[in-house]
């Protein structure tokens, strides 16, 4: 039996093929036969990288202007036809005068087509300048993406980097029930549009934050979500580190890595049974006990304590534990926990105060266990601190 090439499989795997591709890379592809010229106008799913893109000596605003131009080519010669699954687009969007209109249109057209997933990210550090980037007058702010683009539209998965969140006053609060899953990194949006994105997305189960700018006083309210993840926020500010209040009464699993603020309150997490805890104990000598309140309903915590310095992670920087966390420590009342990982465990004065706590304040808790930290790219078998099975 003679051996089949690439080209006698059937065009819908073509086409899956193809959609791991970056975009501008299955338009090359479509050299390899006449059969597969037009086969990149049907695949469902584009991604726009101009990371991949960019190449000294060209100057960065050369390729950018290149590489827009090819982005608005391939929404033009692409089939209408075809449904859109996922559009991704990684864009410099330094000058932003020059490529708003570009931006947006290429926005209105995904979300025309019936974009499900949407993922875009307009980092300013895309590129290291070089000595061909002679635009001196060039400036940056971030992409005003305006919530109201995927009011009434198909996109149930959004992903937005390094952009302004935009909602305005006037815009109402229905026509975002296809939203389940929202991510956002290095995104400027107020307390108050937050909490107005979450509550109006009325079947959103996952809310990834990361990094968020202008938040300090921040509330979470809603009935449908299920997990949350709360990452790299911290407010530097002596007075008054900023507050956080969640309601989500359907929470299965919540995340805090590196997150913190003074306050949190738990208006309900009656559903909540797994919870991670990853922090750094260097940015106040101690670790925040006064997240663990909002833990109440737990049965699964793990604990990672991420310690580091100006050497570098592998440095361990030891601590002692402030005097007040010593003389009044933190009370919490978890029940239902069963089980508790400790990662990265050092037997620090941090870490066995923590297990400490645990021990004192959960009289079902069944086993902690300790997974030691990583020496010399050779791992130890985890420690069992409690087993009251055995």
């Amino acid at each position: 039996m003679a051996a089949r090439s690439i080209d006698d499989h059937p065009e819908a795997l073509l086409l899956h093929i193809l959609s791991f591709l970056p975009t501008l890379n299955a338009v090359r592809a479509s050299l390899v036969c006449r059969r597969w010229r037009d086969l990149w106008r049907h695949v469902p799913r584009l991604d726009f990288d101009m990371s991949l893109y960019h190449s000294p000596p060209n100057a960065l605003c050369e390729s950018r202007d290149d590489f827009a131009e090819l982005v608005t080519l391939t929404l033009l010669l692409r089939e209408h036809s075809t449904p859109l699954y996922s559009f991704h687009l990684l864009f410099n969007y330094r000058d932003y005068r020059r490529t708003t209109t570009q931006v947006n249109s290429w926005i209105r057209y995904a979300i025309a087509s019936g974009v499900v997933v949407l993922l875009l990210s307009f980092p300013e550090d895309l590129f290291v300048k070089s000595e061909f980037d002679t635009d001196e007058d060039e400036t940056w702010q971030k992409y005003d993406f305006h919530f109201s683009n995927i009011r009434n539209s198909w996109v149930s998965c959004l992903e937005l980097n390094y952009c302004r969140i935009v909602w305005p006053k006037s815009l109402p609060c229905d026509g975002f029930s296809s939203l389940r899953s929202l991510y956002l990194c290095d995104v400027s949006v107020r307390a108050t549009v937050l909490y107005t994105v979450v509550s109006s997305c009325v079947n959103l189960e996952f809310l990834s934050l990361s990094r968020i700018s202008y938040l300090r006083n921040f509330k979470i309210h809603s009935q449908t979500l299920k997990e949350l993840e709360l990452e790299l926020f911290k407010i530097r500010h002596d007075k008054d580190r900023g507050s956080l209040e969640i309601y989500a009464p359907n929470l299965h699993r919540i995340s805090f890595d590196r997150f913190s603020v003074e306050e949190y309150c738990s208006r309900d997490l009656s559903s909540l049974v797994e919870a991670n805890v990853e922090f750094w104990s260097g940015d106040y000598g101690y670790f925040n006990c006064d997240v663990l309140q909002l833990l109440t309903g737990v049965e699964r915590l793990t604990l990672l304590d991420m310690h580091f310095d100006r050497y570098g992670w592998n440095t361990v920087m030891e601590l002692p534990l402030s005097e007040d966390f010593k003389s009044e420590p933190p009370t919490f009342h978890i029940p239902n926990l069963k089980q508790v990982k400790m990662r990265n465990y050092r037997r620090t004065e941090m870490e066995l105060y923590v297990v400490e706590l645990l021990k004192l304040h959960n009289v079902v808790l069944e086993k902690i266990m300790a997974f030691p930290q990583v020496a010399n790219g050779k791992s130890s078998s985890p420690l069992v601190l409690l087993d009251s099975l055995q």
